[in-house]
């Protein structure tokens, strides 16, 4: 599970890192809301942990800003203010959860797990993007009317890429998603379901694609008159 840290006092951060880490968590940290953001909007995290007060900045100001911008990434925030009212305007404004300082790495850790099981949010089992639609109960994908299935890998490939559209996916999420489902990968198979997924895209007139970014994985994009970048 990759998560994303924006913690401004050094040592806490470091050392929740360190532990997250050791607890089999992939953890991005940044200290200011400048970096926090430009790394939220660019990397297709699972989850972020917020604290809600950043220096002179409000971690509270970041997660509006993120929710305006259509960021859906689950946000655990952290506070040191006992405040029901603070907790409170946290959820308001689109966290998932919070955990008031100081707090047990073991809990941090549970969340954190509780929030990545949590389901992507959709409408009726159906994603969009673009004219792209994708009926996860029925495993197939259209535009306008003409459909296509999808086999279950190529479902998984698709759908993960559906909750980050326009920021990277790395071949190792990938995997990680497959191998969840009880799927065998490689690096190979991976590339093989991305291939076969944007060919059906392409044969249904999609304007969407999933473009291949050498040493980095994947990323879902509009289509503006462009070929696809292949493997």
């Amino acid at each position: 599970m990759r998560a994303l840290l924006i913690e401004d006092n050094v040592r806490l951060g470091q050392a929740t890192m360190r532990s997250l880490v050791k607890a089999g968590f992939a953890i991005d940290l940044f200290e200011t809301i400048d970096d926090g953001w430009h790394a939220w909007r660019s990397v297709a995290y699972e989850a972020v942990i917020l604290d809600i007060i950043l220096g002179q900045d409000s971690g509270l100001d970041l997660l509006a800003k993120a929710r305006a911008a259509g960021l859906r990434t689950p946000v655990l925030m952290l506070t040191a203010l006992g405040s029901v009212d603070q907790r409170v305007q946290g959820l308001e404004q689109g966290a998932d959860d919070y955990l008031v300082k100081p707090f047990a790495i073991e809990e941090l850790v549970a969340r954190l797990r509780a929030l990545g099981r949590r389901p992507a949010l959709t409408a009726a089992g159906v994603m969009r993007y673009g004219r792209l639609r994708y009926d996860q109960s029925g495993n197939e994908i259209s535009v306008g009317e003409a459909r296509s299935p999808l086999s279950r890998g190529e479902s998984i490939v698709l759908e993960r890429c559906l909750r980050h559209p326009e920021r990277v996916v790395s071949r190792s999420q990938l995997g990680e998603s497959l191998h969840s489902l009880d799927q065998d990968y490689t690096d190979n198979s991976i590339q093989m379901h991305v291939h076969r997924v944007r060919r059906k895209m392409a044969d249904l007139g999609a304007d969407v694609t999933i473009r291949a970014l050498r040493g980095l994985g994947y990323m879902l994009v509009r289509l503006e008159g462009g070929a696809a970048v292949e493997d």
